[in-house]
């Protein structure tokens, strides 16, 4: 590794209690490290796509726009649960939109847009929802399928009821 280049860590935050876990488990590892580090939580937002027939647009446009609010909510509530980690390690916060299912989002974010070799990828084990639940499947799968990085699955779950006390 270059020693002028931080070790960077991309970890997919979605407001499940498998995201809870994985951003938990990143900011343990973080603290451990005896190297500079970039610790990076992602928020995907996965649309629908578009199709060439404006009968079924408008549905897509409504099911779109009960997504974008949802995931403004829950955008909320990460940043709400990831707070409690800013005394302990730095981090940014990046959050993208796009049309299809989260894990070829999150693959091409990593590939093209973030420029900059990422080290470690650190996911919950989550499945996408709704229809693409069907064609989608596990996200981390495709994830470690497609990345040319280690890739780290937390399959427990933060436990939730910690914070309600």
């Amino acid at each position: 590794m270059d020693a002028s280049r931080p070790y960077t860590v991309v970890v997919r935050v979605d407001g499940t209690p498998e995201g809870y876990a994985a951003a938990e488990y990143a900011c343990s590892l973080c603290v451990k490290l005896k190297v500079s580090y970039r610790l990076i939580f992602l928020y995907v937002v996965a649309l629908y796509r578009r199709s060439a027939l404006n009968l079924i647009n408008k549905q897509t446009d409504q099911l779109n726009a009960d997504i974008r609010e949802d995931a403004e909510n829950s955008m909320v509530k990460c940043k709400q649960f990831l707070s409690r980690f800013e005394s302990l390690v730095p981090y940014e916060w990046i959050s993208i939109k796009d049309e299809g299912n989260v894990g070829p989002i999150m693959v091409q974010f990593i590939h093209e847009g973030l420029n900059t070799r990422v080290d470690l990828v650190v996911v919950g084990r989550t499945v996408d929802t709704g229809i693409k639940k069907i064609v989608g499947g596990h996200v981390s799968d495709y994830i470690i399928a497609n990345l040319k990085c280690p890739v780290m699955v937390v399959k427990n779950e933060y436990d939730l009821s910690d914070d309600e006390g």
